[in-house]
């Protein structure tokens, strides 16, 4: 997992999918980066590289948002493909992840 900070925010590329069979290597990573950045006062968890993300993978997800409210820093999920994003709006997480709906196109009159 790469990882950037600036502008006191931790961002954390995800190096592909989020899966059962990754989970463990992952929250290894991420706990040992979160614990490297005390200061940060924001995480960013970068997508851009994750197509499929399962139902473990969610819960890590869900528990590094949890972790980010524990310590009340800041968390928001970017760059996620269109499929993953419908799937946090199903669930009704892209507000806590800190996506907004795509804007709803507006018709011109004719």
């Amino acid at each position: 997992m790469q990882t950037q900070f600036h502008n006191n925010a931790l961002r954390l590329v995800f190096p592909g999918d989020i899966l059962s069979t990754n989970v463990a290597e992952l929250r290894v990573a991420l706990l040992g980066h979160l614990g490297a950045y005390p200061m940060a006062g924001g995480v960013i968890a970068d997508l851009g590289l994750s197509n499929l993300i399962d139902s473990q993978g969610l819960n890590l997800l869900v528990a590094l948002f949890r972790e980010c409210e524990r310590r009340q820093v800041t968390f928001r999920v970017e760059n996620p493909v269109p499929d993953i994003q419908r799937l946090f709006t199903a669930l009704k997480l892209a507000e806590r992840f800190g996506l907004t709906p795509a804007p709803t196109p507006v018709l011109a009159a004719t």
